[in-house]
């Protein structure tokens, strides 16, 4: 919209940013009805759908992502309770200031002066006046002195900075006991009433995807060309290939023939694979409920993939190839029960594969699935039993009754592992803990596989606390700034309310 913009990379480039949103925010023109040339106002600050567009396709330049109307409209209306706030509250620059603004931008000077002619052509190519840019400029400074204000008044003390420096960066020096909940397993009675009722509290579980089982060929570069033998010919002629340089002395045919003899097997093989690959698919075709004949004429072995059922999801965490995947699970293999083309799965190879046994997507009745439920069953009930003996020995070392338990060696463990390692809720006790009086803390992690007692016995700040605490500091500045400007910016919207007009924001056409 505003070619300036391609011309001038500098301050200039700033001014024109936040002017263009500040005018185009301020607006300046009004129809005959009221209330028609608007979708909401705050106070006298309009927000209007040509400005939501212009603010939406702006955002979206200046991030290369895609920005929804409504996020733009919602930035619009914070912005309108902040400029109208100020100017409420008197807050302006003088026209002094303003024209001392835009004559020490270095993009209008040349050897430290100002040019109007520069400053014209800004103007011309903006499709600005020099009053729209004035006062877009104050309308600007005002609301970042309104922000300025709203964000104010959040001294940090070192006794803060300490505190977040301890909570979130500092190693804690602990020790773990595992209970394994496997060990509980023998503990746990189980019939079919029992097994029963957990599956229907579980039935969703039980909801069996579609799933087969296969067999497939292995067309392949790599192991058609490795059984090719290469004659003293071939390597002498791959050899006398190699350049020569003045730099580098040429190795003796001894030292490359290992490397030679792979890459001539290696074109063989692609060769192969290119003259073999019309054969494979005439067979698959011909014959398209059997690979034997492929086996038969071309010696190529059946590899069956028949101990358990395949889904989608498990061929995808598997690695198979995308193109494989929608193949095995089309039409021609998965419900016509047909042979496969040859399926190009990268590096020279391909596949031609053939269902051998599918299963429905369904709901598996109790007796089918019985003796998952039951493994199941198992594995719940034995991990409540394990976490109750934790929470046992857990309550006996906080009442100081050090029971025999065998902790692990001692180990270091910061936020950032803890974090990786744990449950949101897990790590939130983890963090929370702290060793008092001489005594260890001792906390039950209860989302791991198994539960894990731990003890921490002392938390170690970082060596370099002195470099570490200013940028604490800062950060829970920020933090109190983001958290003071949003609750003073919740009591404009309390003070001013926010009016509708005939405009609408249409976002019927967004994702």
């Amino acid at each position: 919209m505003f070619h300036i913009v391609e011309k001038y990379r500098t301050p200039a480039q700033i001014i024109l940013g936040v002017i263009c949103l500040s005018f185009v925010f301020a607006g300046g023109y009004s129809l005959a009805v009221p209330g028609t040339d608007y979708i909401s106002k705050v106070g006298d600050i309009k927000i209007k759908v040509n400005e939501v567009n212009d603010f939406q396709r702006r955002l979206q330049n200046a991030s290369g992502n895609s920005v929804s109307k409504q996020l733009a409209y919602d930035s619009l209306v914070d912005q309108a309770y902040i400029q109208q706030g100020a100017h409420d509250m008197g807050i302006s620059v003088s026209i002094e200031q303003i024209k001392q603004v835009i004559a020490s931008d270095p993009s209008f000077q040349e050897n430290g002066k100002f040019v109007e002619a520069k400053y014209r052509a800004f103007l011309q190519q903006a499709g600005m006046s020099e009053e729209a840019l004035v006062n877009g400029l104050r309308q600007q400074y005002a609301m970042q002195t309104m922000l300025n204000l709203m964000k104010a008044g959040n001294l940090v003390s070192d006794t803060q900075a300490k505190q977040m420096v301890n909570l979130l960066q500092a190693a804690r020096q602990l020790q773990t006991i595992t209970f394994p909940a496997a060990n509980f397993a023998s503990k746990v009675a189980t019939d079919d009433s029992k097994l029963k009722a957990y599956y229907e509290a579980n039935k969703k579980q039980y909801y069996l995807p579609q799933a087969v089982k296969y067999e497939f060929v292995q067309l392949s570069a790599a192991e058609l060309g490795a059984k090719e033998s290469v004659s003293e010919a071939e390597l002498k002629e791959a050899y006398d290939q190699i350049p020569t340089s003045a730099s580098a002395p040429k190795p003796s045919l001894e030292d490359v023939k290992a490397q030679l003899t792979q890459e001539i097997q290696a074109r063989k093989g692609v060769a192969l694979v290119a003259k073999m690959k019309e054969s494979v698919s005439d067979l698959a075709f011909n014959n398209p409920k059997t690979l034997q004949p492929i086996t038969d004429k071309l010696g190529l072995k059946i590899h069956k993939v028949d101990q358990g059922w395949i889904t989608r999801d498990i061929a995808s965490a598997g690695g198979m190839p995308k193109a494989l995947q929608d193949v095995l699970f089309g039409n021609d293999v998965l419900v016509k029960r047909y042979n496969s083309e040859p399926v190009d799965i990268g590096n020279g190879t391909y596949w031609v594969v053939r269902a051998l046994d599918v299963r429905k997507e369904h709901q598996a009745p109790f007796a089918e699935v019985k003796s998952q439920v039951q493994q199941d069953y198992i594995a719940v009930e034995s991990k409540k039993l394990a976490t109750a003996a934790a929470k046992q020995a857990l309550d006996a070392v906080n009442k100081g009754t050090n029971p025999n338990l065998l902790w692990s060696p001692s180990a270091d463990l910061t936020p950032q592992q803890a974090v990786a390692l744990m449950s949101k809720d897990d790590f939130q006790s983890w963090i929370k803990a702290k060793p008092a009086n001489g005594k260890p803390a001792y906390i039950l992690l209860k989302d791991q596989q198994n539960p894990v007692l731990v003890k921490i016995n002392a938390i170690m700040p970082p060596h370099d606390m002195d470099n570490v605490l200013p940028q604490a500091k800062q950060v829970i500045s920020q933090s109190l700034a983001q958290n003071l400007a949003t609750s003073n910016l919740e009591w404009l919207k309390s003070r001013y309310k926010i009016k509708q007009g005939v405009q609408k924001l249409e976002t019927g056409d967004e994702q």
